[in-house]
């Protein structure tokens, strides 16, 4: 007795297509692509982002600190000669920042070798570059950015920013007569 011929259509199909497979298990590939992309580029602006904001918030720590400690603290920052990265067209060197409580011997209001380091340097991950940086705290060797112990700052600072890979630009102010550190997009 032949099974096949009493069923109905809809019973005798039960199964997907080798077809119908392969079509489903690409759509899935395209889609996994793209996401897992677009997750990497999101990532990357995250720890980027993420690095600039650590730059602020040393700075408002070492304000703090000082208005606290009724002593002058600072931020020093410079490049990152061990960083070197391709970005808008030609090779950038990264950017590191340290904390210091500047001491009275040495030069008063920068850093320099008298002074007490708070917290090491600390590198900017996420391929951060700064490409146009004004401070009357300018040195050969970075910018020293110094807080009284009532809040002002002994410099000014305006820095652009950028993160390898991406258009975003922010732009880093501090006031010297508040001593407040202003973050833009």
């Amino acid at each position: 007795m032949d099974l096949s011929s009493t069923q109905s259509p809809e019973t005798a199909r039960r199964g997907f297509t080798l077809l119908e497979l392969v079509v489903v298990v690409a759509i899935i590939g395209i889609a996994s692509g793209f996401a897992v992309t677009s997750w990497g580029r999101m990532q990357s602006r995250s720890q980027a982002r993420g690095s600039i904001e650590r730059v602020v918030l040393a700075l408002h720590q070492s304000r703090s600190e000082a208005v606290t400690r009724n002593r002058r603290v600072g931020v020093f920052a410079s490049e990152d000669t061990a960083v070197h990265f391709f970005a808008a067209g030609e090779t950038r060197t990264g950017y590191r920042f340290l904390r210091f409580s500047d001491s009275d011997s040495g030069i008063v209001g920068l850093f320099d070798p008298s002074d007490s380091i708070l917290q090491p340097w600390v590198p900017l991950d996420g391929k951060v570059f700064t490409y146009a940086v004004s401070s009357s705290g300018s040195t050969l060797d970075g910018v020293s950015l110094v807080f009284h112990a009532d809040g002002s700052c002994e410099h000014d600072l305006s820095a652009k920013m950028g993160i390898a890979g991406f258009q975003d630009t922010f732009r880093l102010s501090l006031l010297p007569a508040t001593g407040l550190a202003i973050l833009e997009e």
